[in-house]
């Protein structure tokens, strides 16, 4: 049987282009390319509008809700983005201010900064994991809407292939090719690596339906009058997107106009030109706005660099100066603010700039703070700080070393070996001192934890050999001509097995391992002794494994290995039938077609009895 499980669909086969077609399919692809650079801009510049940096995270949190609540995620990202980048800067800012307020103004030296939870930040984490999320399923949709349209697309080019081949009057087939060719037009988008592909398929067969079928003139002229009807509608709306106020809506619409045309077969030989000049002259006109639009915010953002670029020297020389009391940091604390909230104010500069005028003028901010902290650094003393630190650590440790839940208590010393390492230095007396109390600490909590260990040792010790007895005397069970009495010995002994206690965890796959092995020879004895059917054995096996975890397990993976065959099995059966289908269109496919039914009625058959087998087998609780 295949392993495919996926469904392509069937590309029509593609022979040579017939020449008397290949010039227009030239001149089409000479107009699709004129613009092609134009198109493919992406317009990023155009949605970064605006400076959000002035704005605060109240006003950034309301436009990061209005912007998720827009149905086309992709058109948000670049908002989106732009968003979280500011906001979080703001965040991070707003509690390093907050800290070095803190530092500043506090009495007791032990009092630590801790930030309070801030119900802003945690809102628009959660309403960007919930868009991230939101355009993730977008997407998903996307992709399979554009593989549906893909495999009708396809179709389509099927049914254009064989209308060409056949015999129908030219009118009637006429007929069916314009409904082709609507319908066509009607399938939304396909995944991008098959788009030229698809069309190079498109435009043959169109091409050759008309030197195959051997349609007269004025069909010809027809099919030619139609096709520039459409492509003069496209002009009209492009030529209305000079009225368009938002550049980008004009250059998305545009593009999508484009689109447009490539679905559209050729106008006559003296109307191609003109209406694709038509065309491109609208198109030209769009992307002239861009270009002028482009330039002013390129002005704009030369003025907007030439202003931070003031600020970075005024930071880099004020950044310099030191002051030697807490009033003066504090006034200069306010200056640096003054000067960052101005440089918030300023908008964009230009993109060639690349982050350069920011980084000076971040480090130059930076380097005043550093200033600032070594002179708070040299007010507190930190050593003793790390001594109380120590301190209630050795006391956390003494507290536990009486307790006798051995696994958490474990996990806290340790856990609290990993903050004693954390915590900073002290006078190497004092540290000495104080580690050999946490350890004399610790050292009584894992000796009695050790001579717990060892008494409850013993005892598995002393049950696992009582087990391994145990299983030597399956060897000599004596059995009689009874059926029921001899299976009735074998549960007995099961039970047995089952209450003889606790096994070293060590030993008790080993053990477990032996008395089934054990069991299997006592149960063919059985089978031999008695007659019992191989149904009654697999029943007793069966109940003998759901006695036991590692039974169990056993359970239950024999039943996910039965499911995970009828799952691959039933995703077999369905290609088949799914080709079968593309089969039953094909000429001369009759031998195929008997050697897949012949496939099929096997797999279904094999799924039936795997089926079957997986209902003898017990859910293990």
């Amino acid at each position: 049987m295949s392993n495919d499980h996926t469904e392509e669909p069937v590309k029509p086969e593609v022979t040579e282009t017939p020449v008397s077609v290949a010039a227009n399919a030239v001149s089409e692809n000479q107009q699709t390319t004129e613009t092609q650079a134009e198109e493919s801009e992406t317009h990023d510049e155009l949605v970064l509008q605006e400076d959000l940096s002035g704005l605060s995270q109240t006003d950034l949190l309301q436009r990061m809700e209005t912007a998720v609540a827009h149905e086309d995620t992709e058109a948000q990202r670049h908002v989106i983005r732009q968003l979280k980048e500011v906001f979080r800067a703001h965040a991070n800012e707003e509690l390093e201010a907050k800290r070095r307020a803190h530092e500043a103004t506090k009495e007791d030296e032990n009092d630590l900064f801790e930030p309070a939870p801030n119900a802003e930040s945690e809102r628009f984490e959660e309403l960007l994991r919930g868009w991230n999320q939101k355009r993730s399923e977008q997407r998903r949709k996307a992709e399979v809407e554009q593989k549906k349209n893909l495999g009708i697309k396809y179709a389509l080019i099927e049914e254009l292939k064989t209308l060409a081949e056949s015999s129908e009057s030219m009118q009637k087939a006429f007929d069916k090719f314009h409904d082709i060719q609507e319908r066509w037009r009607k399938v939304g988008p396909v995944p991008q690596a098959n788009v030229n592909e698809l069309r190079q398929n498109w435009n043959h067969h169109n091409a050759r339906f008309f030197d195959v079928v051997k349609i007269g003139r004025e069909l010809r002229e027809l099919d030619h009058k139609k096709n520039l009807e459409l492509k003069t509608e496209l002009c009209e709306k492009a030529e209305m997107l000079a009225d368009e106020p938002s550049i980008k809506k004009a250059l998305d619409r545009l593009h999508q106009l484009h689109e447009q045309w490539k679905e559209i077969g050729p106008s006559s030989k003296d109307t191609n030109e003109t209406i694709w000049d038509r065309f491109k002259l609208a198109s030209d006109k769009v992307h002239e706005r861009k270009h002028v639009w482009l330039e002013d915010q390129r002005e704009s953002q030369k003025e907007n660099l030439t202003q931070k670029l003031t600020l970075c020297d005024q930071m880099e020389s004020f950044a310099t100066q030191t002051y030697d009391s807490h009033k003066g940091w504090q006034e200069a604390n306010a200056q640096a603010e003054t000067m960052f909230e101005a440089w918030k104010k300023i908008g964009f500069v230009p993109k060639e700039d690349d982050g350069k005028t920011w980084k000076r003028f971040k480090d130059a901010r930076q380097n005043f703070f550093r200033n600032r902290e070594a002179f708070y650094a040299k007010q507190r003393d930190e050593s003793r700080n790390n001594y109380n630190d120590k301190l209630k650590i050795c006391e956390q440790a003494e507290a536990l070393s009486t307790s006798t839940d051995w696994k958490n208590t474990a996990n806290q010393l340790k856990r609290l070996q990993d903050d004693w390492k954390k915590t900073g230095p002290i006078p190497r007396k004092q540290a000495d001192k104080l580690w050999l109390r946490f350890k004399a600490a610790a050292d009584t909590y894992f000796n009695n934890r050790n001579a717990f260990y060892a008494e409850a040792d013993a005892a598995l010790k002393s049950r696992a050999e009582a087990r391994t007895t145990f299983i030597a005397t399956l060897e000599t069970v004596e059995l009689t001509d009874d059926l029921k009495a001899n299976l009735d010995k074998v549960r007995s002994l099961q039970e047995e097995w089952n209450g003889m206690g606790e096994m070293p965890r060590n030993d008790r796959e080993k053990l477990e391992r032996s008395f089934q092995t054990a069991m299997h020879k006592l149960m063919d004895r059985v089978k031999e002794k008695s007659g019992a059917d191989s149904g009654q054995l697999e029943k007793l096996r069966y109940e003998q494994l759901a006695n036991s975890a590692q039974g169990r397990d056993q359970l239950r993976d024999e039943r996910t290995r039965l499911q995970e065959k009828i799952k691959k099995l039933q995703a077999e059966v369905n290609t088949l039938e799914t080709n079968l289908g593309f089969f039953g269109k094909s000429k001369g496919a009759s031998g195929l077609v008997a050697e897949y039914e012949q496939k099929l009625t096997a797999g279904k058959a094999e799924i039936e009895q795997l089926k079957a087998k997986l209902k003898r087998i017990p859910r293990p609780e």
